[in-house]
């Protein structure tokens, strides 16, 4: 029996997929695993999807991603998503707390709107996490982006922070790619871009499991000088949209640079043309693919004409 609930298959197709989704014994809005939501501003336009990946649905278990934005005044935006590492016990629970934090900081007056905010951001979620867990505050382990854009006189800016294998990348209008940090920081995947040389890694049948992910991320006070904490700065080319993705979606986006890569980039693109909601969105983050089980989470952000 199929339950018909996943969506498209981008690649060969996950057999998993085709079981139905078992009811869970206990469920409540907060712990869903479909969560969609965006919203328009006068300078920015927002969407936003997670979904729980077919290993956490079949196993009764919830999305343990997260995300969230702070729109404090115009021509400012911070967008915050984290994953929780399954084999912490809780990192669900530390993902909403790290988003949470985040999201409370930034929405206050700030003088400026740069890497300093951003780390100060980083680290605001960090003592949000280690306070709640304590002695425990690793059962609460969390990957973390944050990405503060400013959009001013025609153009925009963004600066990126993050901590564990989260990562954000820019959506050129033409549907390439571009991972903001390094290894992946000089690829570009999908549109004009794309290689003809084939599909790696998961095509093939190998997937980032999210019960492998190390423990990273904010169990200890993070610092500028931290190995584990990474900061960018990068230059949004007009219409250009700036991406963040939990590794559930980033690994497949890399791996499969002539299916994942166009099809999200066509979904991403239609978004931004206003063709495309919050939900649809998250159905296209639901796609079926082989060794693709991860938790999904898809942020993504366009600066609006008139900046």
């Amino acid at each position: 029996m199929s339950s018909g609930w996943a969506g498209p298959a981008w690649g060969e197709p996950s057999s998993a997929n085709q079981a139905p989704i078992p009811l869970r014994a206990l469920s409540w809005a907060g712990e869903a695993s479909y969560r969609a939501e965006g919203g328009v501003s006068d300078d920015f336009l927002v969407l936003a999807a997670a979904v729980s990946g077919v290993s956490h649905r079949l196993g009764g278990r919830r999305c343990e991603d997260s995300f969230g934005w702070a729109h404090p005044t115009r021509g400012r935006l911070a967008l915050v998503i984290a994953d929780g590492v399954s084999t912490a016990g809780r990192g669900g629970e530390g993902a909403d707390l790290a988003v949470q934090a985040a999201c409370r900081y930034l929405a206050r007056p700030q003088e400026n709107w740069g890497e300093m905010e951003c780390l100060a951001a980083v680290h605001a979620a960090s003592q949000d996490v280690m306070s709640a867990g304590g002695a425990a505050a690793a059962e609460l382990s969390t990957t973390i982006v944050v990405a503060l854009v400013v959009a001013a006189a025609g153009r925009a800016r963004a600066t990126v922070a993050r901590a564990g294998d989260s990562t954000a990348f820019t959506l050129a209008p033409g549907g390439a790619w571009r991972e903001v940090f390094g290894p992946h920081g000089s690829d570009l995947l999908g549109g004009d871009a794309a290689n003809g040389n084939g599909e790696r890694g998961a095509e093939a049948g190998e997937g980032v499991d999210d019960d492998v992910k190390p423990a990273l991320a904010l169990v200890l006070p993070l610092s500028s000088r931290d190995q584990s904490l990474e900061v960018t700065t990068v230059e949004l080319a007009d219409e250009a949209a700036l991406v963040l993705l939990s590794d559930g979606v980033a690994d497949p986006l890399r791996d499969g640079p002539n299916t994942v890569a166009p099809a999200l980039a066509g979904a991403v693109l239609a978004a931004g043309r206003g063709e495309l909601s919050p939900l649809a969105l998250a159905r296209a983050a639901d796609f079926s693919r082989r060794g693709a089980h991860d938790d999904r989470t898809v942020l993504v952000a366009w600066p609006r004409g008139g900046h």
